[in-house]
């Protein structure tokens, strides 16, 4: 996946199944097993969520993505 690509998945609010499979390049299976992580992290820290998506800035903070470096590969 180029930079681009993944800059716009990251501007979303919330991130789906398939996007974290995209973010982290990995399986279903795995994907799941983290998506469980950090929802499981951000339900002991008191928030609320829907039962599908994650809020894609939590995704962002927990994977620790550094948005500068990927806007400054896209050019």
């Amino acid at each position: 996946m180029e930079t681009n690509e993944l800059l716009k998945i990251l501007s979303q609010q919330w991130c789906s199944l398939n996007d974290l499979m995209k973010i982290c390049r990995c399986g279903k299976n795995k994907a799941l097993i983290v998506k469980n992580k950090i929802k499981k992290q951000l339900l002991e820290e008191g928030y609320i969520l829907p039962s599908r998506d994650l809020p894609m800035k939590a995704v962002v903070d927990i994977l620790k993505i550094d948005i500068d470096y990927l806007r400054e590969m896209s050019k």
